[in-house]
């Protein structure tokens, strides 16, 4: 009985709370409980509207208010809450308040209630970040903080190889910064200590040590080049002005490269006279108008680079005779005799222009470099034509000058910038011959003076442009520039294809990351400390898609594909220098 009544009581009590919890939350049902409390303001009886006015104006100051971001050994970097993008979620706020006693079990329920009747509960107001103006923000921080790596070096002092120690990195933690800042403003604190990482160098010291010996016997004396009876000396302080640490081949005893921009460059003004390019046969018409006439290729030798260079590290490091003989090869030309006969009564079958700023000297001048490349090449029928492989490394050594080129979907100074308006040009002339596409990327971003979904992005060793002629003609293709023009053609003795196509509508558009406003602020090394660059303007983000359909004389379908391009947005960015 007793076991009874105690299950009764118990019973009544319950429902007589959930009674009570009941009655308290459909009487503040509208406005938040009494006891509640942001940051020590009185929220209690408010209404939704009346609360955000409350919590705008009280808590509006202290984002208004300067908020340093210190770190060790570095001055401060001060920044406004609020012009940074930090605001008030009034939203998640509002719904903090009128939750308590409202959610979780009923023994949280009814202890939620207890403590807002007897003594109240203070919570923080809720903050965010607004993507945009943190970022900007950050990025000056980033450059009040951060410092770039600097991998250790060999030099030549007083003929002996000393080693320039490698320098650390510093990087922010940039998603633990936010978190700091965020958990901080709600308690009005106006500080916190900066997040920061160690980014290691690509060469230590400890690697530039471990290629001290090496480099002692390498520099030891001058190193001579032989070809034919002939010497091309190669002085000690040359020697170390060409070689480069190399990280990836110290396990293996083989601690330093001569595979170096510096040293190709070096070593092709050098031994320029040990190489004779190959000359392409001509088809020159006949005076009387009727026919033409073929004036012979001729074969030509080129120097072997890699086995010329893998030799003089050998050599170098490990033997006292200090003489590397020079490997060459026959170079064939990309117009043979037998191409020209077959070509002799060749028609242009498309041509395709893209034009450029002239002002820009060095891209303007990579694109006439590539452009004089690719002119005269042939490609058979049946074979696959490799953009890449036919232009080859973009260095500056083979002739390239640094230029604005696309990295990590920035416009980035490297050499070889502008390369891509050929491959663009090209991938028109292909697309319009009705030739079969073997490989093709979009760039990073929409790029305006392109064809809309029409460009073609290659990158040495990575992105690729290729096609297949898959007929039975030969092809030629020439490429001709102006002073600020791109043109490529193809021809071949007889040609019958037709080309239709549709250009689809831009969709999925994503808007920068960035304003005009509150542009992105990154470091450059290549510009003076403190310098600023002008503005670079943000893309949005899209997607589309190019149909075509080749026919042949006849009307019927030989090829039908797609291209599809995913263009990413790009941010707004302002450039600033140093180290």
């Amino acid at each position: 009985m007793r076991l009874r009544w105690t299950l009764a009581t118990l019973l009544i009590i319950g429902v007589a709370l959930c009674i009570a919890i009941g009655v308290d939350l459909h009487v503040y049902s509208d406005t938040i409980h009494p006891g509640v409390s942001v940051r020590g303001e009185s929220l209690g009886g408010l209404s939704k509207a009346q609360a955000q006015a409350l919590l705008e104006d009280r808590i509006s100051n202290q984002l208004s208010a300067p908020f340093t971001l210190s770190g060790e050994g570095q001055q401060d970097f001060v920044f406004t809450p609020r012009e940074a993008g930090i605001l008030l979620d009034v939203e998640a706020t509002w719904t903090e308040c009128v939750e308590l006693g409202a959610r979780g079990l009923l023994a949280q329920r009814l202890g939620d209630i207890v403590r807002l009747w007897l003594g109240g509960i203070d919570i923080p107001p809720l903050l965010h970040a607004d993507p945009v103006p943190w970022q900007s923000t950050m990025d000056d921080a980033a450059l009040a903080f951060e410092r770039l790596p600097h991998s250790a070096s060999l030099v030549m002092i007083s003929g002996e190889p000393e080693v320039i120690a490698a320098r650390q990195g510093i990087a922010l933690d940039w998603e633990e910064l936010r978190l700091r800042v965020l958990k901080a403003l709600p308690y009005e604190a106006s500080a916190v200590e900066v997040p920061l990482n160690t980014v290691e160098p690509q060469v230590t010291t400890a690697d530039a040590r471990l290629a001290l010996d090496t480099a002692r016997r390498v520099f030891s004396s001058p190193l001579s080049l032989s070809y034919q009876g002939k010497r091309y000396r190669i002085t000690a302080e040359e020697l170390a002005d060409i070689v480069e640490i190399d990280p990836s081949g110290i396990a293996v005893g083989r601690p330093l490269t001569f595979d170096t921009d510096a040293a190709r460059e070096l070593l092709a003004r050098r031994l320029h006279n040990v190489q004779s390019p190959p000359v392409n046969a001509q088809i020159v018409p006949n005076e009387s108008g009727h026919g033409y006439t073929v004036i012979p290729s001729e074969k030509g030798t080129i120097i072997e680079w890699d086995v010329l260079l893998s030799s003089m590290l050998t050599v170098a490091a490990t033997s006292e005779r200090r003489e590397v003989p020079i490997a060459t090869t026959t170079a064939n030309p990309q117009l043979t005799t037998r191409d020209a006969e077959l070509l002799s009564n060749r028609r242009k079958i498309v041509s395709f222009t893209t034009y450029f700023s002239p002002s820009n000297q060095a891209r303007a001048g990579n694109i006439r470099q590539v452009a004089q490349i690719l002119d005269n090449t042939v490609i058979r029928p049946g074979e696959i034509f490799s953009f890449n492989k036919t232009a080859g490394p973009r260095t500056k050594a083979a002739g390239f000058d640094a230029a604005p080129l696309i990295r990590g979907g920035m416009l980035t100074p490297g050499v070889g910038g502008g390369i891509c308006q050929v491959s663009t040009t090209l991938f028109n002339s292909v697309f319009f011959a009705g030739l079969p596409v073997v490989e093709r990327h979009p760039h990073s971003f929409f790029i305006e003076h392109y064809p809309m979904g029409r460009d073609a992005a290659v990158s040495y060793g990575t992105l690729d442009f290729r096609f297949r002629n898959d007929s039975e003609q030969i092809l030629l293709m020439t490429a001709e520039t102006t002073e600020h023009s791109v043109s490529i053609s193809l021809a071949a003795p007889e040609w019958h294809r037709r080309v239709s196509y549709e250009t689809g509508h831009f969709y999925d558009l994503v808007q920068p990351n960035s304003t005009a406003e509150n542009p992105r602020r990154l470091r450059d090394p290549e510009l003076a400390p403190g310098e600023v660059s002008e503005m670079e303007p943000g893309v949005a983000g899209r997607k589309m898609n190019v149909r075509r359909v080749v026919r042949d004389e006849r009307g019927e379908v030989l090829l039908e594909d797609e291209f599809q391009s995913n263009y990413a947005p790009k941010d707004y960015v302002v450039r600033v220098g140093g180290q």
